[in-house]
């Protein structure tokens, strides 16, 4: 019997004791006495008060009447029971991002400022398996409810207790460069990670739960189970990315890493077509330019994702670029070859992060980072600040801050409104395309087909003394210098396979010219079928670290020209491959720069 409970009890008896004495007259200075009722036993006769044959007697001295006996006291009423002690409230999970944190304290983030104070709730330190647990009274943690728990990720040295370390994912090395929060949806414990704070972040933004988990279940093409436990996907593997709910749980980290806002869009909701930024721009004068931008294109409510339009311009020696000189990448998709001309708009969905197909098949997700104003500021700063930064710059790219294009923008400045802002792409899974079919294409009387090929580059017609030597080229190698990887075929060893040799040559700055070219190593080649497309991959050649793709060969079927072979690209899968961030200007400011350059 607990304390509390003996205290009522015996407050009970000591009551009932005290009505007991009163009741009875045991007090000791009681003044009144009660008459003793008659002796039990005694009888008087009836009427006359004369005993039965004697004569009357004196009348004897009246006897008072009894005085009633008391009414017994009732009994005390029970004593009320105590109310129950209120339960503690443990709150539990495990902290992921690719895979368990470990050195991570979770807290109730009472004061809603993303960080855990002192006298909130918290947890100890996360240990290998990111498993957590806080308890709490909630009758004396006001506001408990209504707030999140909170996980904070922290940099630091791997050795440092205080540092959040990704155990499925690098555990040897900081999980992070640069601090970030993760969280769950207020009032809920269970797991915490980059999916669970999008679907918080779209309850911010006035949401509720269910709403922001579908939106973000189409925003990133995950399933909504998968926003709470994505560890039974294939683990993290930076030379093979693969597109699951881990993969964009690490890409919605990498947006709070780098300091972007994560933002759950409505995926139904209708879109207004608007000119959109600037995504590429290669001049040289007024007569002479191409630009692409980047469209929002109409959408009614109800219809989920959006489009975006592929929108490309220019002018070749003052004319007017024909849609064959803009619009050359075809793309291998599931039903065959298919053109990205302006016809085939960009699939996308809402939000930060977020995916999109490119010509039905080249899938990607990504995300933008906090933009810049540029209002008031010249506009050949621009240029010459995205130049500065030559992976991300789509502005003269490879030409440099070329002087026509510094003089024609001059001493203007961009208007309101204009920023400038950092796009980060990752392309998901293998893709082959064609960079520019009217150009990267070998001519029918060549080869029509990959056979035609392997016997027209023979080793045994090869002439090294003679510029590239007749070989094929494979793109850069080696360390990504001017050096041109090539290949020539030896022979073969069944219907669809071979043996080939592999050549380094010198190339020329502009790419056009290879020279010096020296044996290297044997690989082989073999034919395969893709989407019903012939194709022919090489293997066993030096590593090529200049390029995110591979080079294979291909064959084409069109009607116009026949059948055709040409050179494609196939993505790598590894992570430093299908990376790419690219800075872009808005369209405000794209609006006022094109009118400047007069284009």
């Amino acid at each position: 019997m607990s304390n509390r409970k003996q205290m009522f009890v015996l407050s009970g008896l000591f009551a009932a004791v005290a009505l007991s004495l009163t009741a009875c007259g045991g007090g000791d200075d009681s003044s009144t006495t009660t008459p003793a009722p008659a002796p039990a036993g005694s009888t008087l006769n009836p009427g006359t008060g004369v005993s039965d044959g004697a004569s009357p007697a004196p009348s004897p001295a009246p006897v008072p009447s009894p005085a009633p006996a008391p009414s017994p006291s009732p009994a005390p009423a029970p004593a009320p029971a105590p109310a129950p002690a209120p339960a503690p409230v443990t709150l539990s999970g495990q902290v992921t991002r690719a895979g368990p944190l470990k050195n991570v304290v979770v807290c109730l983030d009472l004061n809603a400022n993303n960080a855990c104070d002192a006298g909130e709730p918290a947890s100890a330190a996360t240990g290998t398996d990111g498993a957590y647990s806080l308890t709490f009274d909630s009758t004396k943690v006001a506001g408990a409810a209504a707030s999140s728990l909170i996980a904070p990720v922290n940099p630091g040295a791997v050795t440092d207790p205080r540092t959040t370390i990704d155990m499925g994912y690098h555990p040897d090395t900081a999980a992070t460069t640069s601090a970030y929060v993760l969280k769950r949806v207020a009032g809920s414990g269970g797991s915490i990670n980059p999916l669970t704070t999008l679907v918080a972040a779209g309850v911010a933004g006035g949401m509720t739960e269910t709403v922001a988990r579908a939106n973000v279940v189409t925003q990133l093409g995950i399933t909504d189970a998968k926003i709470d436990n994505y560890q039974n996907d294939p683990a993290a593997d930076d030379n093979n990315v693969q597109d699951t709910a881990r993969f964009m749980a690490q890409v919605t980290s990498r947006v709070l890493r780098e300091g972007g806002t994560l933002v759950v869009g409505d995926q139904t909701a209708a879109v207004t077509a608007a000119p959109g930024a600037l995504n590429s721009l290669t001049y040289t004068d007024a007569g002479n330019y191409r630009f692409q931008t980047l469209d929002r294109m109409a959408k009614p409510a109800g219809t989920a994702g959006g489009l975006t339009a592929n929108t490309w311009a220019g002018k070749a020696n003052g004319v007017a670029l024909a849609t064959t000189a803009l619009y050359g990448n075809v793309y291998l998709s599931p039903n065959g070859w298919v053109l990205c001309d302006d016809t085939v708009p960009i699939s996308t969905t809402e939000g930060n992060p977020s995916r999109s197909v490119t010509c039905k098949t080249r899938k990607q997700v990504g995300y933008n980072l906090p933009a810049t104003s540029v209002a008031g500021k010249a506009m050949a700063d621009m240029v010459s600040q995205s130049q500065a930064d030559p992976q991300s710059n789509v502005i003269n790219n490879g030409t440099g801050s070329t002087p026509n294009l510094l003089a024609a923008l001059g001493n203007a400045q961009f208007p309101a409104s204009s920023t400038f802002y950092k796009r980060a792409n990752y392309v998901l899974g293998s893709s082959i395309y064609i960079n520019n079919v009217y150009s990267d294409l070998y001519s029918v009387d060549f080869a029509r087909k990959l056979e035609d090929l392997i016997a027209k580059v023979s080793v045994a017609n090869i002439n090294l003394a003679s510029g590239n030597g007749g070989t094929l080229s494979m793109g850069l190698a080696g360390d990504g210098g001017l050096r041109n990887l090539r290949v020539a075929f030896i022979a073969s060893t069944s219907p669809t396979a071979g043996t080939a040799q592999f050549y380094e040559c010198t190339y020329n700055a502009a790419q056009t010219d290879a020279t010096n070219c020296k044996t290297t190593t044997q690989g082989t080649y073999e034919i395969s079928t893709v989407n019903g497309v012939r194709v022919m991959r090489l293997a066993g050649y030096p590593a090529v670290t200049a390029t995110n793709y591979s080079r294979i060969f291909v064959e084409l079927k069109a009607s116009a020209t026949g059948d055709r072979v040409g050179y494609a690209r196939e993505t790598k899968t590894d992570l430093a491959s299908i990376l790419g961030y690219s800075n872009r200007l808005n369209a405000t400011g794209w609006a006022a720069m094109k009118s400047q350059l007069g284009i």
